[in-house]
């Protein structure tokens, strides 16, 4: 199930009998920086927070060109031409004129574009907003699943080494026959579950590794 999920990740449409290379994720440059830190570096990589800072951008653009709309309006033209009685006697021709245009009253036209405007604009402010706020959690969560998963990787190789010494007193134990075959069975299990808890601890805090990564807006 995993390596189809994998296929559909890479965009393949390939078999899952291959194997997956055994290499680990390794540490996040900059992860045990401060929140603050690793905050301000994904406001400013995020590819999403900087496509919204240019929505807000231009929605206050489209505010002011609404609010134009209460000044009036100019106009200019120029023509030039070449004409005459006498084809062969032609005379240029030079027109230039300006047109001003006040609609002083639209009923309350351009009030009302301008308040629908000014509300788009606030909207996209406040989902902007909404959105730092969601790196920031995601930014803050990674790491701290970082730091947690790098202590639980800690205890799980110490639990690790415990049982591996248990079960080597369990086959001594054992070989000289003061032991029992249940003991040394015992041993075999909490070294088998020991080593299970490290696998995991391992592939927990490469997730959190690549999901801080993603947060921080790296590749």
């Amino acid at each position: 199930t995993a390596k189809a999920q994998l296929n559909q990740a890479m965009g393949l449409e390939a078999p899952t009998d291959y194997d997956v290379e055994d290499q680990s994720f390794g540490p996040v440059e900059g992860e045990d920086r401060t929140l603050h830190e690793l905050v301000n570096e994904a406001l400013r990589a995020r590819p999403e927070l900087s496509s919204f800072e240019r929505q807000v951008r231009a929605q206050e653009l489209t505010v002011s060109s609404v609010k134009g709309a209460y000044g009036p309006a100019l106009a200019a033209s120029m023509s030039l031409t070449d004409r005459g009685v006498d084809i062969t006697n032609l005379g240029w021709n030079w027109n230039f004129s300006v047109n001003a245009s006040w609609g002083l009253f639209q009923g309350l036209l351009t009030r009302s574009q301008v308040k629908e405007a000014e509300a788009n604009l606030t909207s996209l402010r406040a989902q902007f907003d909404g959105l730092r706020q969601q790196v920031r959690l995601e930014v803050d969560q990674a790491r701290l699943s970082a730091r947690s998963f790098k202590q639980a990787i800690v205890a799980a190789g110490e639990a690790r080494q415990n049982a591996r010494v248990r079960l080597t007193l369990a086959e001594g134990r054992y070989q000289t026959g003061i032991g029992s075959i249940i003991e040394l069975s015992d041993a075999q299990v909490a070294m088998v579950s020991a080593a299970a808890q490290k696998v995991q601890a391992d592939y927990n805090l490469a997730t959190a590794r690549a999901q801080l990564a993603k947060a921080l807006g790296r590749r």
